[in-house]
């Protein structure tokens, strides 16, 4: 019998990844929800083979329909705080009632099982939902990789300039990041998805790096000079997501990116060292000079938009 996988927000770049790397399984079959399918080109959900159910993240009659039947439903929803949460646990219970065994979250973030309770953090779903899990009949799978690599070159984390070809930087350059690529990511994924005894908090990295390891790398892939804009210490920086978040707490993007940047190089959520790379051998982690190497510096600062189907 096939693994029936579902893909809760199908439409979502890491999602369309994780089905990309699905491929590599046989006899997968993978159900597809979301919002807009007419967003997604039917040439690829033809040769993948993906059913596609429509419906809103708070349908129930659809998301039951689209969970009736899967031996896992991965979660890629990214958006508002009812998405996040409300959207989440409407996933939760229908998995619960239609007896799916194990649900992956929409984490793929920093290590949230170590940022205080109360503490400011973007994505507090990823505590929320874990809380949420844990007396229902469904495990929860959690999967814990750092910051995305595409994103960190992305207009999002507002770290790169590609016009002065500058990075901002908070702290003292040698503080590093844990990053780990969309591919890297979706690879690590499928393979949990495709072990029925995977349960619990996995952590994935693909490479752990500080901005000036960073510069040296970047110089060595492309023979050119990469800026650096210093910008203050990390309590500086953790100072003014505070202070902006004070003046816009409804407005996540005024805040969210650089409390994510604070978490991520802080040195307090990090991913450790006991990781669980060697559990899936057959995964090959992207490190950042193997990233930088796949992306042509002109196209850096949009490799998260090239994505997906």
């Amino acid at each position: 019998m096939p693994t029936v996988v579902g893909i809760a927000g199908l439409t979502g770049k890491f999602a369309q990844c994780v089905a990309q790397e699905l491929q590599a399984y046989p006899d997968v079959t993978i159900r597809g929800y979301c919002r807009s399918p007419e967003k997604l080109p039917q040439s690829v959900l033809e040769e993948y083979g993906i059913e596609v159910i429509k419906g809103d993240f708070d349908d129930k009659s659809s998301i039951q329909k689209f969970v009736q039947g899967t031996d896992i439903v991965i979660c890629c929803y990214f958006g508002s705080p009812d998405v996040m949460t409300q959207g989440q646990m409407l996933l939760v219970d229908a998995c619960e009632k239609a007896g799916v065994p194990r649900y992956i979250p929409s984490d793929f973030a920093v290590d949230f099982t170590k940022i205080p309770a109360g503490a400011l953090f973007p994505k507090e779903s990823t505590k929320i939902i874990m809380e949420y899990l844990k007396p229902k009949k469904v495990e929860g799978v959690h999967i814990l990789v750092g910051g995305l690599m595409e994103t960190f070159w992305s207009e999002f984390f507002r770290i790169w300039d590609p016009k002065t070809q500058t990075m901002a930087v908070w702290g003292s350059g040698n503080d590093a990041w844990d990053l780990t690529s969309y591919k890297t990511a979706a690879a690590y994924t499928a393979a949990v998805t495709m072990d029925p005894s995977a349960v619990g908090v996995f952590r994935f990295l693909g490479d752990h790096k500080s901005a000036s390891e960073i510069k040296e790398i970047f110089e060595n892939v492309y023979h050119a000079e990469l800026h650096m804009n210093r910008l203050g210490s990390i309590d500086d920086l953790f100072n003014t997501v505070q202070a902006e978040f004070a003046k816009n707490p409804d407005d996540v993007f005024k805040w969210a990116p650089q409390c994510f940047a604070y978490w991520c190089t802080s040195g307090k959520s990090y991913l450790g060292e006991n990781l669980d790379n060697h559990k899936y051998p057959h995964v090959q982690p992207i490190n950042v000079e193997t990233f930088l190497q796949s992306h042509k510096l002109k196209d850096l600062h949009e490799a998260d938009q090239k994505l997906g189907f």
